[in-house]
């Protein structure tokens, strides 16, 4: 039998919990159309999981001994089967997929942006505080320590390092078997390859690899420079391939109409989004090169090339455009309004 106990709960519609499954704590909220699986277990004071969230069966959350403090998991996230969250606090953003068999551990805050891609089999350490920023992606196998002690220090041993580690925004560490050591920060946009053992600070936007790793950014350059335009031309491409699918998919000058009754949506693309005009009949995806000003309607999915942020209006024309692009093609943010 499976069961919600806690001293207040919020339970959207749609919500399926597996048999043997459990969610404790004392304030509770689970959003629309949540799944969680058989015989998950969720025990900590305070838990909030968000729309569209999926946590598959086995699964393990709480603190080593007893209740963690927090587990929040933002909207249209996934956790895989097996997979144990042993940690004091723990949240995480909007579309983040952690896989089967991860293990987080530790007696501080593990914190995860939006975006986030995790592969099966990973350890996420938090003896110190472990920080993972908006777009990061971590190859299978992989681990990322805050702490390296076991040897007794009492007989003398100088291994003994605690100190917490930050994965800054869209970093890639690629493939398998990567280690990111205690104490590390690893800049915006780096890229790890695979089988690196990260032992010391690495700038931003930068290529490593070996172990230890080394900067071999003059061997593969990572990323190159490309301007809001053709970035805003990579979008269209990218949209249409989402809509062109769909049922009475048609193309107009500004953008797309498609969908059928109640699946209905349209597309706009726009050079500059200011004041709303009048509020959509059906669900409205704008995607503008910048956005400056004005409140978005209801209906209306305005996302802003500029600043990489969209106005959340959790329509399915919004989740799916944004699943479609993920990870590899384009990531967006909410916007706080």
């Amino acid at each position: 039998m499976s069961q919600v106990s806690a001293k207040r709960a919020r339970i959207g519609r749609g919500v399926k919990l597996g048999r043997g499954s459990r969610v404790e704590g004392d304030s509770v909220e689970i959003g629309d159309n949540v799944a969680i699986g058989d015989g998950t277990v969720i025990r900590a004071r305070e838990v909030r999981i968000g729309w569209g969230s999926e946590i598959e069966d086995g699964c393990a959350v709480r603190k080593v001994s007893g209740a963690m403090e927090s587990f929040v998991l933002g909207d249209n996230c996934f956790i895989g089967n097996h997979s144990n969250i042993a940690s004091t606090r723990f949240s995480a953003g909007d579309y983040v997929s952690l896989h089967n068999h991860l293990f987080v551990n530790g007696t501080k805050p593990c914190t995860i942006g939006h975006n986030v891609w995790v592969g099966q089999n990973c350890v996420l350490n938090a003896r110190e505080t472990l920080t993972i920023g908006s777009g990061v992606g971590i190859g299978a196998y992989s681990s990322v320590w805050t702490h390296g002690a076991h040897g007794e220090l009492i007989e003398g041993c100088l291994i003994h390092k605690a100190a917490p580690v930050t994965l800054e925004d869209d970093v890639w560490i690629v493939g398998s078997y990567n280690v990111v050591s205690p104490g590390v920060t690893v800049g915006k946009g780096t890229i790890v390859m695979t089988g690196s053992v990260v032992t010391k600070d690495v700038p931003p936007g930068t290529l490593v690899a070996g172990n230890p790793a080394r900067d071999i950014s003059d061997k593969l350059v990572p990323y190159r420079k490309v301007t809001l335009d053709e970035k805003f031309e990579m979008l269209k491409g990218f949209v249409a391939d989402f809509v062109s699918g769909k049922e009475g998919a048609r193309r107009r000058s500004d953008g797309w109409t498609a969908g059928k009754g109640k699946s209905s949506f349209k597309v706009r693309f726009v050079e500059r989004y200011s004041v709303p005009g009048e509020e959509p009949d059906v669900p409205t995806l704008v995607f503008a090169k910048r956005f400056e000003g004005g409140r978005p309607g209801r209906l209306e999915t305005v996302f802003d090339l500029s600043t990489k942020t969209y106005t959340k209006r959790r329509t399915d024309c919004e989740v799916g455009v944004i699943r479609s692009m993920l990870y590899s093609k384009a990531r967006f943010i909410p916007r706080p309004e």
